[in-house]
């Protein structure tokens, strides 16, 4: 009797079923390998790749506004100002870009099985900030995401709604 497990089907499985099958299948070292390499690929207060069947995951039941911020990140080439996502959705308090981040934060953590949670898809640029004449408060800045992340978010965007109404 053959197996077959997809990739896709493997990930639908709960974490504690995935690690079982790797400790019966691969042995205990295959699973140390793996939080090896995980470590290694995941840095603290860099924004990670995603591949485009990780960004279609990533979209997948988003709110619209969520999506469509997401969208911008890919038409802006990864870097968004965050006066312009407050716009987008004519926002103005700050709590909506947090709101948003730890949403997407918390998706690709469950998305790239981040136990330690250091994952992140959006980071801040610091020397971009720009501050109020007190520099008490954020008047502006830029959120980026990585450079493969802004492509693949732009392969796997929603295409823009057309006009139904013909004449």
């Amino acid at each position: 009797m053959q197996l077959v497990i997809t990739q896709d089907d493997f990930r639908a499985l709960s974490q504690s079923t995935q690690r079982e099958l790797i400790e019966l299948l691969g042995g205990k070292g295959a699973l140390q390998a793996k939080a090896r390499r995980y470590q290694k690929r995941i840095s603290i207060r860099q924004p990670v790749d995603i591949s485009e069947e990780q960004a279609k995951r990533l979209f997948h039941g988003l709110s619209d506004d969520h999506s469509r911020r997401l969208e911008l990140f890919a038409r802006k080439s990864g870097r968004v100002r965050m006066k312009e996502i407050l716009a987008l959705t004519g926002e103005t308090d700050l709590s909506a870009t947090t709101a948003f981040q730890r949403e997407i934060t918390r998706r690709l953590r469950r998305l790239l099985d981040d136990p330690d949670k250091r994952a992140q898809l959006i980071a801040w640029d610091i020397d971009a900030t720009k501050w109020d004449d007190k520099k008490t408060t954020i008047v502006d800045g830029v959120y980026y995401v990585s450079e493969r992340t802004a492509k693949s978010l732009m392969a796997c965007r929603k295409p823009a709604k057309k006009d139904s109404k013909k004449k």
